[in-house]
């Protein structure tokens, strides 16, 4: 365990040299906020949709926006080992790659920290204060971890991808957009169709359940839609393990 912990403190200190490009982020995620805070009272007001209110919206995108700010860009790291074939020197080291991508990555909650009390304090001032029971807010920080643990696992699986097809960003863009589907706009609001298809996908386990569980708390419902994000991660991890090993497989036969 001491290697992975090394990795992930070295990608810390190194993470913390960038603090002009986490600002920036943090910017531009207030941007995102602001822009549909105003949307949300344009079409709203002081009404409710789909059983959400405009300051439930706000504080949906807000928990959105938390979870994709804070892994963001991940698989690029992944690609890059692999296409200037750089994996191939990790894969002789006593260290395993995909834990060695794994403690690189944690540092993601680290960053989550300070972006979570970015994203509270700008919460209460455009979305106001929310009355959490004590079971609520159980279940939003498990539905939140495992948010954060399922889209780390999709960016690694998007970056392994590169074994397969070397160029992967088209990847990216195609998983990125089903994740941003339903980070602006909660699944009610689409129709039953598309909801059915959306309900199928893991990347509408990203974000949905922990911003619904937040916001319109349901005990049932939302114990299943837990359930779903710990199918959809078990799923992920499969692929992503099936998809590294034929990679592996094709480096050892054919050399790095």
């Amino acid at each position: 365990m001491s290697k992975y912990a090394k990795v992930f403190w070295f990608n810390l200190k190194t993470q913390l040299n960038f603090k002009v490009d986490y600002i920036a982020s943090l910017f531009s995620f207030t941007i995102h906020v602001v822009v549909f805070y105003f949307l949300w009272d344009f079409i709203l007001g002081d009404k409710l949709s789909k059983g959400y209110s405009k300051e439930q919206l706000v504080w949906y995108v807000i928990i959105g926006e938390l979870i994709v700010y804070t892994v963001t860009g991940m698989y690029k790291n992944v690609s890059e080992m692999i296409k200037t074939g750089s994996i191939s020197n990790m894969l002789i080291k006593p260290i395993n790659f995909i834990g060695y991508i794994a403690a690189q990555e944690m540092t993601a909650f680290v960053r989550f920290g300070f972006n979570c009390i970015f994203a509270v304090i700008l919460g209460i001032f455009m979305g106001g204060r929310l009355d959490l029971s004590i079971s609520n807010f159980v279940l939003f920080v498990l539905s939140l971890t495992l948010s954060l643990v399922l889209l780390m696992s999709l960016n690694i699986l998007i970056g392994m991808l590169a074994f397969i097809t070397e160029e992967n960003r088209a990847f990216n863009n195609i998983i990125s957009k089903f994740v941003l589907m339903v980070l602006f706009t909660p699944l009610e609001f689409f129709s039953d169709k598309i909801q059915i298809l959306l309900r199928l996908l893991p990347t509408t386990y990203v974000v949905y359940p922990s911003a619904k569980i937040l916001v319109n708390f349901n005990y049932t419902d939302d114990i299943m839609l837990i359930v779903l994000q710990i199918v959809s991660i078990i799923l992920v991890c499969l692929a992503l393990y099936l998809v590294y090993r034929k990679g592996v497989k094709d480096i050892n036969v054919n050399g790095g």
